[in-house]
């Protein structure tokens, strides 16, 4: 992605395959993940923006192992041949260099462009549900656009960890039968102005929310939500800015709890990878949780996987193929 003058530009460049140095392997991709925050970076990078750089695009990849880096058989298992995902940099591309400890092993019943839809948003929804929130078997969750692809990842995470309801929302009624069939108890329509209203007299209030969305959503999420209840905010797509009711924190005892990979040191981010890998990578391969797969595009379509992306129109994930 370089400097343009409305915005980043997406450019496919030809460049020489990448070799691994110690303690990494090369990766020819299968997939690679399309998330949200590539279009955020795409605004803020403008010409007139003094710190715009250019910078390689995508943070997850799944493929084949290609090559090893000295002392990663004996230091870490991994070898050619061997199919793999994860968490990285630079990962719209044919071929992509990873550090062993960022690796995790793709779920034997699933395919590539399965797999690669996994990475950053199972990671993101644990690292929310379990060490932030910390949800407890019994409690229940308010998940926001629920049909994104931490959404859907976050909704059946808190089935699988015995939440007892599982509440999320959408804007589009048509997505619902697909947000239950994930594990949704009920699925809220926020475009009704009296829907945090309506969910607490139907379902009562909730102990933990995981948003998305933020902005004018923000304070209906908070006036859901049960004494003592911790809410955990993931992204902001409707805006970074809200007002709040701070009697209403205080009266809950409310916990409000911010996460993000960006201020996280390389090492913090890779143990929260290796905690989803502890606790649940598993459940894949016994189909007790499964990657949604909205749809995937070739590699040069990048630049329409993003103006699919930004419709809200998907279900899931969105890939791109080499």
């Amino acid at each position: 992605m370089v400097p343009g003058d409305a915005g980043g530009e997406l450019q496919l460049r030809q460049v020489p395959i990448p070799s691994p140095g110690p303690g990494e392997v090369a990766v020819r991709v299968s997939g690679a993940g399309v998330n949200r925050g590539e279009l955020i970076a795409r605004r803020a990078m403008r010409h007139d923006n003094p710190a715009a750089r250019p910078a390689p695009s995508g943070i997850e990849f799944a493929g084949v192992v290609t090559e090893v880096g000295p002392r990663v058989e004996e230091a870490a298992g991994w070898s050619v041949g061997d199919r793999v995902m994860g968490r990285g940099r630079a990962c719209h591309a044919d071929f992509v260099v990873s550090e062993v400890a960022a690796l995790m092993a793709s779920p034997k019943q699933l395919s590539d462009a399965e797999a690669a839809a996994i990475p950053n948003v199972f990671v993101t929804a644990h690292d929310a549900l379990v060490t932030a929130a910390r949800l407890a078997p019994g409690e229940t969750v308010l998940i926001s656009a629920g049909s994104s692809g931490v959404g859907t990842a976050a909704i059946q995470i808190a089935a699988r960890l015995g939440a007892t309801s599982v509440i999320a929302t959408t804007r589009s009624q048509a997505k619902q039968p697909a947000l239950e069939a994930l594990g949704a108890t009920a699925v809220m329509n926020t475009a009704d102005l009296d829907w945090s209203k309506r969910l607490v007299g139907e379902h009562g209030q909730v102990d933990v929310v995981i948003d998305q969305v933020g902005g004018l959503l923000f304070p209906g999420l908070l006036a859901t939500m049960s004494i003592g209840g911790r809410y955990v905010s993931v992204g902001r797509t409707d805006g970074a800015t809200s007002t709040i009711d701070l009697d209403l924190v205080a009266r809950q005892r409310l916990r409000i709890i911010g996460v993000t990979f960006r201020t996280r040191t390389p090492t913090g981010a890779l143990a929260c990878s290796r905690r989803f890998v502890d606790g649940l990578l598993d459940r894949f391969d016994d189909g007790g949780l499964r990657p949604v797969l909205d749809r995937a595009f070739g590699l040069d379509d990048l630049p329409e996987a993003h103006r699919y992306l930004s419709t809200n129109s998907q279900i899931g994930k969105i890939i791109v193929e080499p």
